[in-house]
């Protein structure tokens, strides 16, 4: 099985991305930004569905969810994040966080699912500053 999320979790592969890990969850920006701080928070074991773990898992990713989602708010100084549940491309549970201000415009956030806007080329020098910020906030 080729899967990029297991090969990081496994340490098979590295990413300057990861600013959040612990022995169950990992968060990391996303290599391709929609907004600036679009995160990725991941299982680190191999399952596709949120049903596919236990209840106590669960909560525990969602206080991790909770955890990066208010430090990404509060470093962006924004006010509003859109989350998806993702299983496109890569079969693998994980969540989206899509950080915006509550005057992002419903088109501009549609533009962002059918991948017609990055915001990818204007934060490539930012990534690095921002995945130590948002490390020294949640370690």
């Amino acid at each position: 099985m080729n899967c990029v999320f297991c090969e990081i979790a496994n340490k098979e592969t590295t990413s300057p991305r990861i600013f959040f890990e612990d022995e169950k969850v990992l968060a990391m920006l996303s290599a391709y930004q929609a907004t600036k701080g679009h995160t990725l928070i991941v299982w680190k074991d191999h399952v596709n569905n949120v049903s596919d773990i236990s209840e106590d898992d669960f909560i525990h990713f969602s206080r991790i969810f909770r955890k990066v989602e208010l430090a990404l708010l509060r470093t962006l100084n924004l006010d509003k994040s859109v989350v998806l549940k993702n299983e496109g491309i890569i079969s693998h549970f994980h969540f989206h966080i899509y950080p915006l201000s509550k005057y992002t415009p419903w088109n501009t956030i549609r533009s962002m699912f059918d991948k017609t806007v990055w915001y990818y080329e204007s934060v490539k020098g930012e990534e690095k500053e921002l995945v130590h910020i948002l490390s020294e906030i949640l370690y």
